[in-house]
């Protein structure tokens, strides 16, 4: 793939120098407690680039951000990392039944969220609409959606958004919004790019890895205000949320984040550790 070719060997190195020192530095860091067991096993969505996904159709392992990011957290605590792909859906599920240790994918901070789960908040992001770039839709408001076609994946934050949008027309007399859910966000960007959604929503970092893969087919419309924030999704278990917090920070802290996130071509400023 294009992309596979324009990530650099030196930008590779630079990622695993910058895990080693961490592990070494930081051998006698607190560590949570799942780490008794010699691996850190996290749950993944891999649809959702460059956060996570698979680089080619048969590939058994996924690449990007996040799957960095829990390799670089398992190094640091001299563990082994063990990634379990799952459809967003099942995520947090997942993670209550014991299947993973912590949830890595793109999932974003929320009140609702962290009622139940602890959560260490590690980049920032921005939710944003965004049609084809055929498309002459132009939004300066969410509620300009109403009557439209919008395309979104199933189990985010995102479905959550469009309804209180959604409730707020009704309530006016005005069109609701046609909201289509989809269990993956690569179905998402297709119904925008075959006509059958008007527009759809994301976060910042998926359309800039698109607009990098495929210039020229997608545009954002708009970006809602305010700024959302992924996060390490965990049990409440002790001091592992605090644990997860200083090994974010020292992984900030020593450049290890800002090299992961050069990688994938997102703004180092986003680095959201140590919040």
């Amino acid at each position: 793939m294009a992309f596979r070719n324009q990530r650099s060997r030196v930008a590779l190195a630079a990622v695993a120098g910058f895990i080693a020192v961490s592990a070494s530095a930081h051998a006698d860091a607190p560590k949570p407690s799942f780490a008794d067991k010699g691996e850190l096993v996290v749950c993944t969505d891999a649809t959702f680039p460059p956060m996570e996904f698979f680089e080619a159709a048969g590939e058994q392992k996924p690449v990007g951000y996040d799957i960095d990011l829990a390799e670089a957290l398992a190094e640091h605590w001299g563990l082994k990392p063990r990634v379990v792909v799952s459809d967003f859906t099942g995520l947090l599920p997942g993670l209550e039944a014991q299947r993973c240790d912590a949830v890595i994918s793109g999932i974003l901070v929320t009140p609702e969220r962290t009622k139940t789960y602890d959560a260490a908040p590690y980049l920032g992001t921005a939710l944003v609409v965004f049609t084809s770039a055929k498309s002459d839709l132009a939004i300066a408001d969410p509620a300009d959606l109403s009557g439209k076609v919008v395309a979104v994946q199933a189990g985010t934050h995102y479905v959550e958004e469009l309804e209180k949008v959604s409730a707020k027309l009704k309530a006016e007399g005005k069109d609701e919004i046609s909201i289509q859910t989809y269990p993956k966000q690569t179905d998402v960007i297709q119904q925008v790019l075959v006509g059958r959604a008007a527009a759809a929503v994301s976060q910042d970092t998926e359309l800039a890895y698109r607009e990098l893969q495929h210039p020229g087919q997608l545009k954002i419309v708009y970006a809602f205000p305010g700024h959302d924030t992924f996060g390490v999704y965990l049990r409440r278990n002790g001091g592992d949320k605090q644990a997860v917090a200083t090994a974010l920070s020292a992984l900030a802290g020593n450049g290890a984040l800002k090299s992961i996130t050069e990688k994938w071509h997102l703004s180092p400023g986003a680095i959201a550790a140590g919040e």
